[in-house]
């Protein structure tokens, strides 16, 4: 299959039934019919950009048939892979696109996770680590990885769209539910890779598939919402738990302040170093900041003498306009105040960090206690030294460009100045989760270790045929586990209800 029939494979799945197959009106195949008896015949509509910076300004072009978005996509980088109802054109040349809010999704096709480096060297240079997060540690596999100017955009395409349906009083649970999912999905990935942009919307506009961008795609590795759903509720209590365990109790003071008198928001207005970043830079610092002034009750004008003043003491200020549609936006009604988690993470992003623990506080009232950084306590956690022999294998199957590597626990205790018997601990919990496979060496031989990663990475690399004598001869020398099994089969079958149920193997139902 060529690269540009990969591209409208992925199209195909990412879009589902949500647009026309054909043009309306001047198109190049021939209709048989007009409508599929006993399917649903509602279509809506997507937007597709030309350049990142026609995209910054709305300017862009509606689509209402695939055969439309396979006609452009080549010369399109951007494109909202959720369906609206409809969209329309704000002026008569039919250039600025508008209509593009969630209050007007007709399905959610798939969430993407934002990964966004520095530069493309940075990029290039953490792909393993993009790799080995998304394919390792995720329940889920991804559908689709793309590369961007500077990141990774990480594909979940839902192997049903899910349909909004308003409710009579006027919520879309439908929504609510995959917004819910998508800060999941993107709050764990940060705490993998902290270049991943939590704060970008989950129905936004993200890069479109095309032949030289697609970095991994495998259209059977599509996701269930319910299960996805399931995973994303226990990940928000586990959170929940494990921030309770940190928080002192709370010191209880008369009254509590708008959000503009509170520390954080004075820490942020006067930094001047405030560039683009991480996904925390001068947009959503200049966004969060506006929600305060919203929420403290503070005039829409007002807030752009203040925001325009703070833009102006940047060392890299954004233009006027763009400071006025963040406040726009930001007083639109649709959202009450800054978010917690935002602000801490533009504290941690640019406030130095002798001052931010006066800073990290919810409110007037509420204190809270924050866990010292690893290199300031004498003992590590379990789940660190799984971290660091995780990087560390990972790192020698990439040198040795193979497989698997082979090296002794001493050797690791040594190089990790981790303690044997921690190292015993951590190393038996990542071979018990099917992450790690150890084989021992016989006589002088060291013992051999891969990780999932390395042997999912290999096989995909392998060509259809020479997958199946790869897999005998990992079988051969770790044994016929139920992880590898499943691995196994996802690699070399080609029933899409063979891939759901081995999809599911990879799942830790616990």
């Amino acid at each position: 299959m060529s690269a540009m029939e990969i591209a409208q494979q992925a199209i195909d799945l990412i879009l589902h039934q949500g647009l026309r197959e054909t043009k309306a009106r001047h198109s190049n195949v021939l209709k048989l019919e007009k409508a599929i008896p006993g399917k649903q015949n509602k279509h809506g509509a997507i937007a597709m950009y030309r350049s990142k910076a026609q995209m910054a300004k709305s300017w862009g072009t509606i689509y209402t048939s695939k055969e439309a978005v396979y006609d452009n996509y080549a010369t399109s980088t951007h494109w909202t892979p959720n369906v609206f109802n409809y969209l329309t054109y704000t002026d008569a040349a039919k250039h600025y696109v508008k209509g593009a809010k969630e209050q007007n999704l007709s399905q959610i096709n798939t969430l993407v996770v934002d990964v966004d480096y520095h530069d493309a060297e940075e990029r290039q240079a953490k792909f393993a680590e993009v790799w080995d997060t998304a394919m390792l540690d995720v329940q889920f596999m991804p559908t689709l990885i793309l590369a961007t100017q500077k990141g990774y955009h990480i594909y979940y395409v839902f192997d049903e769209p899910v349909f909004v349906r308003r409710h009579t009083n006027g919520k879309l649970p439908a929504v609510r539910a995959a917004k819910a999912i998508a800060k999941s999905l993107k709050d764990f990935y940060a705490q993998k890779l902290p270049a991943v942009d939590v704060t970008c919307n989950s129905f936004g506009i993200f890069r479109v598939p095309r032949p030289d961008n697609i970095e991994y795609f495998e259209p059977k590795m599509t996701v269930d919402f319910q299960a996805l759903m399931t995973w994303s509720i226990n990940f928000a209590n586990d959170q929940r738990v494990a921030k309770s365990n940190q928080t002192k109790r709370p010191v209880k003071t008369r009254g509590v302040r708008r959000q503009i008198d509170q520390p954080w928001f004075q820490a942020l207005i006067n930094q001047t170093d405030i560039d683009q970043n991480v996904g925390y830079g001068r947009h959503n610092t200049i966004f969060t900041l506006a929600l305060a002034c919203y929420s403290s009750n503070v005039s829409q004008a007002q807030c752009f003498d203040i925001l325009d003043e703070f833009n102006s003491n940047l060392n890299h200020p954004l233009a006027t306009q763009h400071v006025q549609k963040v406040i726009n936006d930001a007083y639109s009604g649709q959202f009450h105040a800054a978010s917690r988690e935002y602000v801490n993470a533009l504290l941690e992003t640019w406030v130095p960090d002798a001052d931010r623990r006066v800073y990290l506080q919810r409110s007037q009232t509420t204190w809270y206690k924050y866990a010292k950084p690893r290199t300031e306590r004498v003992n590590s956690h379990v789940h660190e030294w799984q971290a660091d022999l995780m990087a560390y294998f990972n790192q020698r199957t990439s040198q040795d460009n193979n497989w698997f590597t082979r090296t002794s626990l001493r050797h690791i205790s040594k190089e990790l100045n981790i303690c044997l018997g921690s190292l015993t601990k951590a190393l038996k919990e990542l071979i018990d989760q099917g992450l790690v496979y150890r084989e021992k060496g016989h006589g002088r031989q060291a013992t051999m270790f891969a990780t999932r990663s390395s042997l999912l990475q290999h096989a995909m690399a392998l060509k259809q045929s020479q997958r199946l004598n790869y897999w005998l001869m990992v079988a051969r020398f770790l044994g016929p586990t139920e992880q590898l099994l499943a691995l196994q089969r996802f690699c070399l079958t080609s029933d899409p209800n063979t891939t759901e149920f081995e999809q599911l193997r990879l799942v830790d139902t616990g």
